[in-house]
C-alpha cells in the first residue's frame, strides 16, 4: 500500500516509528511546525535525567541547564535526517505534493484477491 505522511505537529516514540516502514513505498514530509523525536523535551527531561535532578541542589536551575543544552542539539533538519523524513515543506505546498505522490503511486494500485481472508 503506498503511504504518504505529513507530520504537522508533534510525533514521538512509537507514533514516529509508525511513519518509518522502509519495506513500503512511502514518503514522509514535515511542516516547519513539526516536532518529533524519541521523547518530548517537556516531561522527557524529568524521565531521562531523574537521578541527575534528584542529586541537584537547585532542581529548577538544573532542569533549565539540561533544557538549554538539549535545545542546542534540537534541529528540525537533524530530526528529519534521523527519522527519514524526505523533506521539510512549506505548508502551502502540501496539496501539490500529495497530488504528486498520488500520481506516482497510481500504477501500484491494482485490484485483485485479498492477501488475507476472513474466517466464515
Amino acid at each position: 500500500m503506498p503511504w504518504c505522511s505529513v507530520i504537522v505537529r508533534k510525533v514521538f516514540g512509537v507514533a514516529g516509528a509508525g511513519h518509518m516502514n522502509h519495506t513500503r513505498y512511502h514518503y514522509r514530509f514535515a511542516w516547519p511546525s513539526a516536532d518529533w523525536g524519541s521523547l518530548p523535551i517537556e516531561g522527557g527531561i524529568e524521565a531521562a535525567y531523574k537521578a541527575e535532578l534528584e542529586g541537584a541542589t537547585d532542581r529548577e536551575a538544573k532542569v533549565e541547564e539540561i533544557r538549554t543544552r538539549l535545545n542546542l542539539l534540537r534541529s528540525p533538519f537533524r530530526s528529519a535526517e534521523h527519522f527519514q523524513v524526505e523533506e521539510i515543506i512549506d505548508p502551502r505546498d502540501t496539496r501539490r505534493l500529495l497530488c504528486e505522490f498520488a500520481e506516482i503511486a497510481a500504477p501500484l494500485r491494482r485490484t485483485g484477491p485479498s492477501a488475507f481472508s476472513y474466517r466464515p
